[in-house]
């Protein structure tokens, strides 16, 4: 089984917590606890700026002229300003800006900024770009829903869903485990933010031992 567990896969774990049997729940039962882990994921999202929700934007205009791009619907923020890719290989950048602050640019100024609302937002373009030209530019998107059991989670760290959907249940049962069990998922949700700012991923914390001494001490 995929260490990336699906929602069914989640609850099962969630189960063998909760419940001491590793099985799904039914009915209202399943209900909640699918809805505890939409929670925990949309939790997840707004703690942290996580590599899992960035993603591009490929565009290639073919309008007469183009002054305003859709965004995707699950855009949330950019993450990079906008690139145009030249025909002679070169690079012109668009600076994306905030709305309010377009009115101190010049007509010449290569910016762009974003309008709209949640679902129907645009990239606004005022020095108009030509037809044909390549656009490129990395977002911060929404988390997906897990809508079915089937249902990947986008976390790496999917432990961090079974131990704080586990917390939510015994809290709303009045279980006098669901203080530990929500303090373990807030380690390993710290846990996930410190991996991802190491540059090659997870920190090995096992010590590194030759001939009975440890590197580093004396």
């Amino acid at each position: 089984m995929s260490l990336n567990y699906n929602l069914s896969s989640i609850l099962k774990s969630v189960g063998a917590i909760v419940d001491q049997e590793a099985t799904l729940p039914t009915g209202s039962d399943l209900v909640q606890r699918i809805q505890f882990a939409n929670d925990a994921l949309a939790e997840w999202a707004d703690t942290y700026t996580w590599n899992e929700l960035k993603q591009t934007i490929y565009v290639n205009p073919t309008d007469a002229s183009t002054s305003s791009l859709a965004l995707p619907s699950n855009f949330r923020q950019p993450y990079s300003a906008l690139v145009k890719y030249n025909d002679d290989g070169s690079k012109t950048t668009y600076e994306v800006i905030k709305k309010e602050d377009r009115f101190s640019k010049l007509s010449s100024d290569n910016y762009c900024f974003i309008s709209g609302t949640f679902g129907g937002k645009s990239l606004n373009i005022p020095n108009i770009l030509p037809s044909g030209a390549s656009l490129q530019m990395d977002y911060i998107s929404f988390a997906s829903s897990l809508a079915t059991l089937t249902d990947y989670s986008p976390i790496s760290a999917s432990q961090y869903l079974v131990k704080k959907v586990s917390g939510l249940v015994l809290q709303g049962r009045g279980d006098p485990r669901f203080p530990l069990i929500l303090s373990e998922a807030q380690r390993l949700l710290s846990n996930a933010i410190e991996e991802q700012n190491v540059p090659f991923g997870r920190v090995n914390r096992i010590p590194y031992t030759t001939g009975g001494m440890v590197l580093g001490e004396e």
